[in-house]
């Protein structure tokens, strides 16, 4: 699967940026794509916001998800942020993200605002010391882009005013996947992430430079939008979009359902790139059209994504249905395919997705999640 350049996704601004960066590797459309919208987003800040309720600004957390070497993950990654130009430096890029205060300080260095770019997302969800703990919860903080944060502490506090913060990571499935367990899942961490899948491209023996002539930001470093909204002709399409979604989501499994439930704002997210660009005041039809084809690519990317995240927990469920209802027991039957620590992992993603309930040291699987308590 891929992004084709046929979708109604790629509208002008996005088919000149991959014109001139997307053929200097095999990796997906789909990432050429994402890292254009996040950088987009990044660049705008908080000068371009909708009104959803609380102000939605264009920051996005992406993760570009696919096998190790084949992908080309980093490479993606490191021609975005060539993309940039001079306008790298300036916009401080951090490599590494260790603790909230350290997220925070780089913040307050910067305007209140943060580009994040790392190869292997698992490096922050799979963090397990005490001085990290609170870095998937900051993270989840930030996404709404706050008008103010700080780290609360007697010694040298940190004051963050008109946080702006976006993610660009990429990872493989098996990291995802030790990573995202349901302690991240539960603090919202998993449907702030966009996911965004897609396969390689036939191999380059020598991919051409990016044509660096034939881009420029300089349109969204222009742009003074502030509070766009959809159109007369937009709301129809907005309409049947997401209450299509809506129903959808009510007949999904619930860790799927958890992941995708954000989908919405981020269709609203690409549109407010995507009237930047056009110079737009209000997002019309046709922009709403691309974006929501984004949506449905992102909905795509989730659906091959989620039997990954599921496989070892079906296997845990599978053998409470055959009678192996105590730990004892499922550690004994699935110590061959799995670590205890995963069997443990995957108790606890059923127990939270009302899979299953535990009573007097014996589980009892539900016959649906409406049933947990």
């Amino acid at each position: 699967m891929d992004l084709a350049l046929s979708r109604p996704a790629w509208y002008d601004a996005a088919h000149r940026f991959n014109e001139a960066f997307g053929h200097c590797g095999n990796y997906p459309l789909a990432y050429v794509y994402a890292i254009f919208l996040g950088l987009s987003g990044h660049i705008l800040g908080r000068r371009c916001f909708a009104e959803y309720g609380l102000p939605l600004y264009p920051n996005h957390y992406l993760c570009l998800v696919g096998p190790s070497a084949l992908s080309r993950k980093s490479t993606a990654l490191s021609v975005g942020l060539q993309s940039l130009g001079e306008d790298r430096v300036d916009m401080h890029p951090m490599r590494t993200l260790t603790t909230r205060s350290g997220l925070l300080l780089s913040m307050s260095q910067n305007d209140g605002r943060g580009l994040v770019v790392l190869d292997e997302l698992a490096s922050i969800t799979l963090k397990r010391q005490d001085f990290a703990s609170d870095l998937i919860t900051t993270l989840v903080e930030l996404y709404a882009n706050p008008d103010s944060t700080d780290t609360h502490t007697r010694h040298n506090p940190i004051h963050v005013d008109n946080a702006f913060l976006t993610i660009l990571s990429g990872s493989t499935i098996e990291w995802l996947r030790a990573g995202l367990t349901n302690a991240t899942m539960l603090a919202g961490f998993g449907n702030r992430m966009t996911f965004v899948v897609g396969d390689p491209r036939p191999p380059k023996a020598w991919p051409n430079p990016p044509n660096l002539d034939s881009f420029g930001w300089q349109p969204l470093w222009r742009y003074k939008g502030k509070a766009l909204r959809l159109s007369e002709d937009a709301r129809p399409l907005w309409d049947k979009f997401y209450y299509s979604f809506e129903a959808q989501q009510a007949t999904l499994p619930p860790l799927i359902r958890t992941l995708r439930e954000r989908i919405p704002e981020k269709v609203i997210k690409a549109a407010l790139v995507m009237a930047a660009w056009r110079g737009a005041k209000m997002i019309d039809d046709d922009l709403i059209g691309c974006a929501i084809d984004w949506g449905l690519y992102l909905q795509e990317s989730l659906n091959s994504l989620t039997p990954s995240f599921e496989a070892e927990d079906k296997q845990v469920l599978a053998a409470l249905h055959q009678g192996r209802d105590t730990r004892t027991k499922l550690f004994n039957t699935l110590s061959h395919t799995m670590s205890v620590k995963r069997v443990r992992e995957a108790i606890g993603n059923l127990h939270w997705l009302g899979y299953i309930k535990e009573e007097d040291g014996h589980f009892v699987a539900l016959e649906d999640d409406s049933q947990a308590q």
